[in-house]
């Protein structure tokens, strides 16, 4: 880069509106730099800064990356540049803000899932399978079709760091419960966003500006080996609302199919709605007339004895 572009440079940032209060940064931060060079130095080092006082270039280069830095550092703050308010400008720490705090006020969400069989030539077969989600602060419920069909329901509850799974299949029509450690967290999608936030210091890249869903989206990959012993391909890409900061689609392409090394999964979480008001008996099991207490699988056997 010569002279004439830098001046250039410096002409163009020239005619920004640039804040008092960066203007003024700006100016303390030259005079510090100048008594920085001004500083006893050891030999070499003096050498090269003397150099540097005496190269028009240099001075000019370092002027212009003060200023780029300063204006360009506005968009580092929560928010983004407060006038663009494009918060997705700026570094890791600021989407984890924003989003944690949109997070933070979800109450209730519903989401589709989906799952799609890749094979090795890259042609895509979705599943006949798919499943609602109805998400709350502290239960979770999830809707299986077949199809259209409705197959089942299962209702999470938690009962001390446990939760119980209730069921009611429509197919085979029976019911029932079973106990699981833990809580539901790592189905629940807003609790898999936030571990995903977390993880943004380590993304593999920024994604660019897309449309989904008919919403201006933002997002960031991240290789699913960096959180766990996961394969290599296997690649997680979370988008977010640039208006809400709320999850529009997550998306997980790569994770392989037990013993079938040639074939991998994607899985989708998709038409997220978080302006919703759910019914007060969304989390509340029932049971259809005439079902049975029995596992699926008794069921099941009974039938092929049969």
């Amino acid at each position: 880069m010569n002279n004439e572009r830098i001046e250039q440079i410096l002409n163009m940032l020239a005619k920004e509106e640039v804040p008092a209060d960066v203007r003024k940064i700006a100016e303390e931060a030259s005079r510090d730099f100048s008594r920085t060079l001004m500083q006893p130095r050891q030999p070499r080092q003096h050498f090269v800064l003397e150099l540097i006082m005496k190269s028009q270039i240099a001075k000019l280069a370092a002027a212009a990356a003060i200023i780029i830095v300063l204006l360009g550092g506005l968009t580092l703050w929560p928010g983004g540049n407060p006038r663009t308010n494009k918060w997705w400008l700026g570094p890791p720490a600021v989407w984890a803000q924003e989003i944690m705090t949109a997070l933070d006020k979800v109450q209730a969400v519903t989401c589709r899932e989906q799952t799609i069989l890749v094979m090795a030539d890259g042609s895509e077969h979705p599943s006949s399978t798919w499943d609602i989600f109805y998400v709350s602060r502290n239960s979770y419920r999830r809707d299986i079709y077949d199809g259209d069909t409705l197959r089942e329901i299962q209702w999470y509850l938690p009962d001390g760091n446990d939760m119980i799974q209730h069921y009611v299949r429509f197919d085979l029509q029976c019911y029932g419960a079973t106990r699981h450690k833990g809580s539901f967290g790592n189905h629940d999608p807003v609790e898999r966003m936030r571990f995903y936030v977390r993880l943004l210091d380590n993304a593999d890249k920024l994604l660019g500006e897309k449309v989904i869903e008919n919403r201006n989206c933002v997002g960031f990959e991240i290789s699913a080996s960096k959180y766990g012993d996961n394969p290599e391909q296997w690649v997680d890409r979370i988008w977010f609302d640039v208006e809400t900061k709320l999850p529009v689609c997550i998306e997980e392409v790569g994770r392989p199919v037990t013993d079938q090394p040639d074939k991998t999964f994607t899985t989708i979480q998709d038409q997220f709605d978080y302006n919703l008001q759910l019914p007060a008996d969304t989390f509340t099991p029932w049971v259809p007339e005439g079902f049975i207490n029995a596992h699926p699988d008794e069921i099941q056997q009974g039938r092929q004895k049969e």
